[in-house]
């Protein structure tokens, strides 16, 4: 007992609790930042029975000739572009497309555009069916060998306007907007619904 009298008691609690604790520097993650998108080339030509018009940019000139009535044509994404499409095809799709112009003489069953926007078709034959899914801004020209038989199916579209000459003077056109708003109200025991006229 001799030896521990000269002894300091411990007392309770964390040692070195005297001793300040510098708080954690916080680590920076170095921020990725997003790989740019390589521009893909553009494609134009035939793969088996469908054409294939792709990535086009600023071309004016993109003419391709169908030679076969059983030939689809598929333009995707192409910007500021003018496409020409000679001759009678089955089908026609412009897909994901912005700025873009289309001029074709025949499509056997319809001519669709999905999902685009500012973009100008023109028929100089005939189309029976031309269905808009998803589209802002486009304006169709209708001949008029094709007036009385095709049919405009639009879903999800803003800004669509049709255009076909004047009956009694072919150098002159009416233009048609699609109506964007609808009504509907319950009449006589069933929901009715019909376009909003903004005319008055």
């Amino acid at each position: 007992e001799g030896l521990r009298a000269g002894l300091k008691k411990a007392t309770k609690g964390p040692v070195n609790e005297d001793i300040p604790v510098s708080a954690p520097k916080p680590v920076k993650k170095e921020e990725k930042k997003p790989a740019a998108v390589a521009a893909k080339p553009p494609k134009c030509g035939l793969i088996g029975k469908k054409w294939e018009i792709e990535y086009q940019e600023g071309n004016k000139e993109c003419v391709i000739e169908v030679t076969d009535m059983k030939h689809t044509v598929y333009i995707f994404k192409c910007n500021k572009s003018v496409i020409q499409i000679k001759g009678k095809c089955n089908s026609i799709s412009i897909d994901s497309c912005s700025k873009v112009d289309v001029v074709f003489e025949n499509a056997l069953s319809q001519c669709e555009i999905m999902n685009s926007k500012d973009i100008r078709v023109q028929c100089t034959g005939n189309a029976p069916s031309i269905n808009l899914d998803n589209c802002v801004a486009v304006t169709y020209y209708m001949s008029a060998e094709s007036v009385e038989t095709a049919h405009i199916i639009t879903a999800k579209c803003a800004a669509v306007n049709i255009i076909r000459p004047k009956p009694e003077d072919p150098d002159d056109i009416l233009e048609t907007p699609i109506p964007e708003q609808f009504l509907t109200t319950f009449k006589n025991g069933q929901w009715v619904t019909e376009m909003v006229s903004h005319d008055d």
